[in-house]
């Protein structure tokens, strides 16, 4: 699973979207736009076997989020909410009418919190990669991964040992070992941020839901779960479709929380498909 080098026909470029937020982004081809959006301390970067192949096709566009890879790293607005917010603006300074939105993980959080607050009649799809509604454990989410007590321990890691956490983290992600050189782009990619920046996220997105907000969610959707998980469980995913209007699920059987990334070649498939079934 080799990062692959950049095509070179890739646009690289960052757009004002107001209040002085700059927000990078890479993109290639032309014709239907499909977004894809990074999970916490990820980047566009992510995504670049999707640019290349989606590019081809369609216009292939990835973000960074604000505090994220190489947009504006601002001490202030790391919530999902404000995400949302810069999502929207993203959407109207690149003029993408209805966009196919794909969430990795926190991407996904972004996407439904964007409909939260703005609704869906302008977005033609989501693909939603390997994100629960949400991700606390708690009472009212049982099947959340992410206890109290974990929490407050890794903020004290980002906070006093980020770097190291880091470290940890990337492989968690992975159903099987990954090469050397894979893990030192993904860690460079994910301490990019301050530790103040990459606490702040983390607690936001770590401590709030959008189960309601799924209930008769209207937006056809695409889930795409690995089966082996460590973070999510296809028990969410199947209360995700059971939930919402139009939704239906792919099981990547050799993946953990980045089948775009494990199984590539069938996730591009399988997105394309969807793409074609709803007239992208």
């Amino acid at each position: 699973m080799a990062h692959p080098p950049p095509p070179s026909d890739v646009r690289r470029d960052s757009v004002d979207i107001g209040n002085g937020i700059r927000l990078y982004y890479e993109e290639k081809g032309s014709g239907q736009p499909i977004v894809f959006i990074h999970g916490v301390w990820g980047s566009c970067r992510f995504f670049q076997r999707q640019i290349a192949w989606f590019g081809e096709r369609y216009r292939a566009i990835a973000l960074d989020l604000r505090g994220h890879g190489r947009s504006s790293m601002t001490l202030y607005g790391q919530t999902v909410e404000t995400y949302a917010q810069d999502l929207r603006a993203f959407l109207k300074a690149l003029d993408l009418r209805w966009p196919i939105l794909v969430g990795w993980s926190m991407g996904s959080f972004v996407i439904w919190d964007h409909y939260r607050q703005f609704g869906a009649g302008d977005i033609r799809a989501m693909i939603n990669i390997d994100q629960a509604p949400t991700d606390f454990k708690w009472e009212a989410a049982p099947r959340g991964f992410i206890t109290f007590e974990m929490l407050r321990d890794w903020l004290v890691q980002v906070q006093t040992n980020r770097n190291e956490f880091a470290k940890a983290i990337v492989p968690m992600m992975f159903k099987d070992p990954i090469a050397d050189a894979d893990f030192a782009w993904m860690y460079d990619e994910m301490i990019r941020a301050p530790e103040a920046i990459a606490g702040a996220i983390l607690f936001d997105q770590s401590t709030r839901t959008w189960a309601e907000v799924i209930k008769g969610f209207p937006t056809p959707t695409l889930l795409c779960f690995g089966a082996d998980q460590a973070m999510q469980t296809l028990e969410n995913a199947r209360w995700i479709v059971a939930q919402s209007q139009n939704a239906r699920l792919e099981v990547f059987a050799h993946s953990n929380h980045c089948p775009f990334l494990e199984e590539t070649e069938k996730f591009n498939r399988v997105v394309e498909e969807f793409v074609r079934e709803i007239g992208g």
